[in-house]
Protein backbone atom coordinates (compact mmCIF):
# COMPACT_ATOMS: atom_id res chain seq x y z
CA UNK A 1 0.00 0.00 0.00
CA UNK A 2 1.02 3.33 -0.75
CA UNK A 3 1.25 6.16 1.93
CA UNK A 4 2.83 9.29 2.65
CA UNK A 5 3.22 11.50 6.12
CA UNK A 6 2.11 15.58 5.29
CA UNK A 7 2.31 18.13 8.07
CA UNK A 8 2.43 21.98 9.04
CA UNK A 9 4.76 22.79 11.70
CA UNK A 10 5.74 26.10 12.87
CA UNK A 11 8.99 25.61 15.43
CA UNK A 12 9.93 22.35 13.99
CA UNK A 13 8.23 19.61 17.19
CA UNK A 14 5.73 18.46 14.60
CA UNK A 15 8.25 18.61 12.01
CA UNK A 16 10.34 16.26 14.57
CA UNK A 17 7.59 13.84 15.10
CA UNK A 18 6.85 13.83 11.39
CA UNK A 19 10.19 12.99 9.88
CA UNK A 20 10.23 10.08 12.54
CA UNK A 21 6.74 8.77 11.37
CA UNK A 22 7.94 8.92 7.76
CA UNK A 23 11.42 6.79 8.99
CA UNK A 24 9.01 4.26 10.79
CA UNK A 25 6.91 3.83 8.14
CA UNK A 26 9.47 3.96 5.41
CA UNK A 27 7.76 6.44 3.41
CA UNK A 28 8.55 10.20 2.49
CA UNK A 29 7.76 13.18 5.30
CA UNK A 30 6.03 16.42 2.76
CA UNK A 31 5.09 19.87 4.03
CA UNK A 32 2.24 21.50 3.68
CA UNK A 33 3.90 24.79 5.03
CA UNK A 34 6.24 24.02 1.64
CA UNK A 35 3.62 22.72 -0.49
CA UNK A 36 0.14 23.51 0.56
CA UNK A 37 -1.08 22.22 -2.58
CA UNK A 38 0.19 18.78 -1.98
CA UNK A 39 -2.28 16.06 -3.58
CA UNK A 40 -3.03 13.00 -1.43
CA UNK A 41 -4.18 11.14 -4.58
CA UNK A 42 -2.17 7.96 -5.28
CA UNK A 43 -1.78 7.36 -1.53
CA UNK A 44 -3.98 4.82 0.45
CA UNK A 45 -2.98 5.87 3.76
CA UNK A 46 -1.84 9.45 4.57
CA UNK A 47 -0.75 10.66 8.04
CA UNK A 48 -1.45 14.19 8.66
CA UNK A 49 0.22 15.93 11.60
CA UNK A 50 -0.57 19.61 12.39
CA UNK A 51 0.18 21.62 15.49
CA UNK A 52 -2.26 23.15 17.94
CA UNK A 53 -2.65 26.84 19.15
CA UNK A 54 -5.20 28.71 20.12
CA UNK A 55 -7.51 25.84 19.84
CA UNK A 56 -7.01 25.36 16.09
CA UNK A 57 -5.10 22.44 14.00
CA UNK A 58 -2.97 23.88 11.61
CA UNK A 59 -3.26 21.66 8.48
CA UNK A 60 -6.92 21.14 9.24
CA UNK A 61 -8.06 23.26 6.19
CA UNK A 62 -5.83 20.99 3.48
CA UNK A 63 -7.20 17.62 5.39
CA UNK A 64 -10.82 18.87 4.82
CA UNK A 65 -10.16 19.50 1.28
CA UNK A 66 -8.28 15.95 1.13
CA UNK A 67 -10.98 14.04 2.84
CA UNK A 68 -13.52 15.42 0.00
CA UNK A 69 -11.16 14.82 -3.02
CA UNK A 70 -9.82 11.09 -2.11
CA UNK A 71 -12.83 9.64 -0.41
CA UNK A 72 -11.40 6.32 -0.51
CA UNK A 73 -7.93 7.33 1.66
CA UNK A 74 -7.28 6.45 5.00
CA UNK A 75 -6.28 9.49 6.78
CA UNK A 76 -4.84 9.63 10.53
CA UNK A 77 -3.86 12.69 12.28
CA UNK A 78 -1.54 13.63 14.94
CA UNK A 79 -2.11 16.59 16.71
CA UNK A 80 0.94 18.29 18.43
CA UNK A 81 0.48 20.20 21.27
CA UNK A 82 2.40 21.66 24.55
CA UNK A 83 -0.41 20.78 27.35
CA UNK A 84 0.45 17.71 28.57
CA UNK A 85 -1.16 14.42 27.62
CA UNK A 86 -2.05 13.30 31.43
CA UNK A 87 -4.44 16.42 31.33
CA UNK A 88 -6.96 14.39 28.65
CA UNK A 89 -9.53 16.19 29.21
CA UNK A 90 -8.19 19.38 27.78
CA UNK A 91 -6.40 17.31 24.97
CA UNK A 92 -10.01 15.46 24.78
CA UNK A 93 -11.92 18.99 24.60
CA UNK A 94 -9.00 20.18 21.57
CA UNK A 95 -9.08 17.19 19.54
CA UNK A 96 -12.86 16.76 19.58
CA UNK A 97 -13.11 21.12 18.86
CA UNK A 98 -10.95 20.27 15.77
CA UNK A 99 -11.98 17.30 14.53
CA UNK A 100 -15.73 16.89 15.62
CA UNK A 101 -18.21 14.18 15.13
CA UNK A 102 -19.35 13.05 12.41
CA UNK A 103 -17.17 15.01 9.96
CA UNK A 104 -14.45 13.10 11.18
CA UNK A 105 -15.44 9.69 12.41
CA UNK A 106 -13.32 6.69 11.52
CA UNK A 107 -10.48 8.99 11.02
CA UNK A 108 -7.64 7.94 14.09
CA UNK A 109 -6.72 10.83 16.00
CA UNK A 110 -3.72 11.24 18.38
CA UNK A 111 -1.94 13.83 20.47
CA UNK A 112 1.66 13.91 21.03
CA UNK A 113 3.51 16.35 23.32
CA UNK A 114 6.17 18.87 21.54
CA UNK A 115 7.10 21.64 23.04
CA UNK A 116 7.46 25.21 23.21
CA UNK A 117 10.47 27.87 21.69
CA UNK A 118 8.69 31.72 21.88
CA UNK A 119 11.98 32.62 19.93
CA UNK A 120 11.21 30.56 17.20
CA UNK A 121 7.51 32.16 16.80
CA UNK A 122 6.07 34.52 14.19
CA UNK A 123 5.71 37.42 15.29
CA UNK A 124 1.95 37.51 15.33
CA UNK A 125 2.40 34.27 17.28
CA UNK A 126 5.05 36.08 20.04
CA UNK A 127 2.13 38.82 20.76
CA UNK A 128 -0.62 36.65 20.98
CA UNK A 129 1.73 34.49 23.38
CA UNK A 130 2.19 37.90 25.39
CA UNK A 131 -1.35 37.83 25.87
CA UNK A 132 -1.91 34.26 26.61
CA UNK A 133 0.96 34.65 29.80
CA UNK A 134 -0.73 37.48 30.95
CA UNK A 135 -3.85 35.81 31.36
CA UNK A 136 -2.29 32.45 32.69
CA UNK A 137 -0.68 35.10 34.99
CA UNK A 138 -3.80 35.85 36.97
CA UNK A 139 -5.32 32.31 36.79
CA UNK A 140 -1.91 30.78 37.99
CA UNK A 141 -3.23 32.22 41.18
CA UNK A 142 -6.19 29.29 41.79
CA UNK A 143 -5.31 27.01 38.88
CA UNK A 144 -2.25 25.01 39.10
CA UNK A 145 -2.67 23.49 35.65
CA UNK A 146 -2.40 27.34 34.81
CA UNK A 147 0.64 27.86 37.01
CA UNK A 148 2.47 24.83 35.34
CA UNK A 149 1.72 25.57 32.15
CA UNK A 150 2.83 29.42 32.71
CA UNK A 151 6.13 28.09 33.96
CA UNK A 152 6.68 25.64 31.47
CA UNK A 153 6.22 28.30 28.48
CA UNK A 154 8.53 30.82 30.23
CA UNK A 155 11.45 28.74 29.72
CA UNK A 156 10.52 26.70 26.84
CA UNK A 157 10.64 22.98 26.46
CA UNK A 158 11.31 20.05 24.26
CA UNK A 159 9.29 16.93 25.37
CA UNK A 160 9.11 15.27 21.92
CA UNK A 161 9.91 11.89 22.34
CA UNK A 162 9.80 9.03 19.58
CA UNK A 163 8.63 6.36 21.53
CA UNK A 164 5.58 8.57 22.09
CA UNK A 165 4.99 7.45 18.24
CA UNK A 166 4.25 3.68 18.77
CA UNK A 167 0.44 4.43 18.63
CA UNK A 168 0.16 5.94 15.59
CA UNK A 169 2.83 4.11 13.59
CA UNK A 170 0.97 0.43 14.99
CA UNK A 171 -2.54 2.63 13.52
CA UNK A 172 -1.12 2.65 10.23
CA UNK A 173 0.50 -0.34 10.11
CA UNK A 174 -3.06 -1.83 11.05
CA UNK A 175 -4.53 0.23 8.39
CA UNK A 176 -1.82 -1.26 5.88
CA UNK A 177 -2.16 -4.66 7.09
CA UNK A 178 -6.47 -4.31 6.53
CA UNK A 179 -6.05 -2.73 3.48
CA UNK A 180 -6.99 -4.24 0.07
CA UNK A 181 -4.52 -3.24 -2.55
CA UNK A 182 -5.25 -0.72 -5.16
CA UNK A 183 -6.58 -2.08 -8.38
CA UNK A 184 -7.92 -4.76 -6.54
CA UNK A 185 -11.81 -6.00 -7.71
CA UNK A 186 -12.46 -6.00 -3.78
CA UNK A 187 -11.71 -2.06 -3.55
CA UNK A 188 -13.32 -0.97 -6.59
Amino acid sequence: MSMIVVYSSHTGFTKRYATWLAEELGCRAVSLDDEPRFDASGFDIVAMGGWLHAGGLAGKKWLVRARERHPQTRFVVFAVGATPVEWDDMVAEALAKELPSPEFDGVERFYLRGGFAYERLSAPNKLAMRLFFKMQEKNAEHDPRAAEMLSGMRGGFDATDRAALEPVTACVRALDAAAVPTGSAERA
